[in-house]
């Protein structure tokens, strides 16, 4: 379904009584904390196009493993001891054999927090023409009979996801690192929970910059960190200033994504779900009939809603997309906009869940600079990793400059600091002293 079929079913929406959100937002006003191994098993069954078949569970595949090894092992005694190694505690040493195994969790990733994560992750691959490769673990041979059993329960994934990526640059990235990552199936499984913790703050905080932008499409906006190691001095502006921005920002996603809802033809499950930017674009390269036609149901849709909500008449609409599109805008955020109101608490919610739950690994209280973005060595390390991807090494400035696409951001204080931790861990080559001249290796 397009963006101009939906719109058909504009005059048919019902503005219901409180706001909400069902899609391109992975937070929630109350989060439990987030099972990222259930989140990857739900991205990996839409990688790599496989899910479990129907009735089939941990217990079922332990049975036909054990009847297969049963007519391989010479002493039955082993049973004990290869039970012990891959299925006790919930199956932990099972899911560290291979990524493949985390399918078994996919199921999980319905439930809660984790459900808005992973279909918002399964949008970044699902639309993407890349393929990704059966994994290659270096398993030993008792695993590798594992991995047979395994792999004889899993069927064709034929679902496609429904939303389309609100943000293009970060789908591009994280299928382009979940690829790389999972031809080193070893190190993708320490770093998993690194990895996806990182994309989705990643996501989040550049979908508030970039969710008033919606004349155009999104791109990475600046959001400066720092080393978690580093001093964030009063004149370092650019560190001091980006996480009360960020923070700003975050409270237009519940309203704005709130309003959307209703441009994406809410009541069918099935139907695509466009970004607000996908949807003003393809109006604005419409005849001009057409537009005039979606203006006029717009306009409706505005009256509807502010009437809905208690908020002041307008007395003249404007005449042009844009305008109902500003409108329209400013209309849900007014909803939110008044202290003391549960519109607001709701608003207050979403973006205390933000700062608690998606931002917290990356949040640091600095003195008289008070909350500032960081980044601890281990998620410095993955991203230099990522960064340099399938190359043996890239300069410097290439580094910094693959770290700004994926929306992290360093100033001059922070990148001498980088430098100076990749040289103590053996990561740097210096061909001369000039900065153009470094060239930083990957630790993989």
């Amino acid at each position: 379904m397009s963006v101009s079929k939906n719109l058909l079913k504009l005059d048919d929406q019902v503005i219901q009584n409180k706001n909400f959100v069902k899609n391109f937002l992975p937070f929630r006003s109350q989060s439990s904390g987030l099972d990222f191994e259930a989140i990857a098993g739900n991205v990996l069954a839409t990688a790599f196009r496989k899910r479990l078949g129907k009735d089939s569970t941990l217990e079922s595949y332990k049975s036909a493993v054990f009847e297969r090894l049963r007519r391989k092992l010479t002493d039955q005694e082993f049973e004990p001891l290869i039970e012990k190694m891959y299925f006790n505690n919930d199956a932990s040493g099972l899911f560290k054999v291979s990524p493949e195994f985390l399918i078994f969790k996919a199921a999980q990733a319905e439930a809660s927090t984790n459900k808005h994560v992973a279909q918002i992750l399964i949008g970044f691959i699902g639309n993407s023409s890349d393929r990704f490769r059966k994994l290659s673990s270096e398993v030993n041979f008792l695993e590798q009979e594992l991995l047979e059993e395994f792999q004889k329960r899993l069927v064709d994934l034929s679902e496609a996801p429904v939303e389309y990526p609100y943000l293009p640059f970060v789908a591009e990235y994280f299928t382009q690192d979940l690829s790389f990552l999972l031809e080193h199936p070893g190190y993708f499984l320490e770093n998993l929970r690194l990895f996806f913790n990182l994309y989705t703050f990643l996501y989040s905080s550049q979908l508030a910059l970039n969710i008033n932008s919606w004349t155009e499409v999104p791109e990475s906006k600046p959001l400066f960190f720092i080393l978690d190691s580093e001093k964030a001095s009063l004149e370092r502006k650019y560190v001091r200033e980006s996480f009360p921005l960020l923070k700003s920002k975050a409270l237009d996603l519940f309203p704005l994504l709130s309003m959307l809802e209703y441009l994406n033809n809410p009541q069918d499950k099935r139907a695509n779900k466009f970004p607000l930017w996908k949807v003003f674009l393809d109006i604005d390269n419409m005849s001009y009939s057409e537009r005039a036609e979606v203006g006029k149901s717009l306009a409706e849709l505005c009256q509807r809603y502010r009437k809905r909500r208690e908020l002041p008449e307008i007395q003249e609409y404007p005449e042009n997309i844009k305008g109902l599109f500003g409108l329209l805008s400013r209309t849900a955020k007014e909803i939110f906009q008044n202290k003391g109101t549960s519109q607001y608490d709701v608003n207050t919610k979403f973006v205390n869940t933000f700062e608690n739950e998606i931002a917290s690994d990356f949040i640091q209280v600095r003195g008289r600079s008070g909350r500032v973005l960081t980044i601890s060595q281990d998620y410095l390390l993955l991203l230099t990793n990522l960064a340099i991807g399938r190359k043996k090494q890239v300069q410097f400035q290439e580094l910094l400059n693959e770290f700004k696409k994926r929306g992290v951001w360093f100033d001059r204080q922070s990148e001498q600091a980088i430098i100076r931790f990749l040289e103590r861990i053996g990561n740097v080559e210096r061909m001369s002293d000039s900065g153009d001249a470094v060239y930083v290796r990957k630790t993989l």
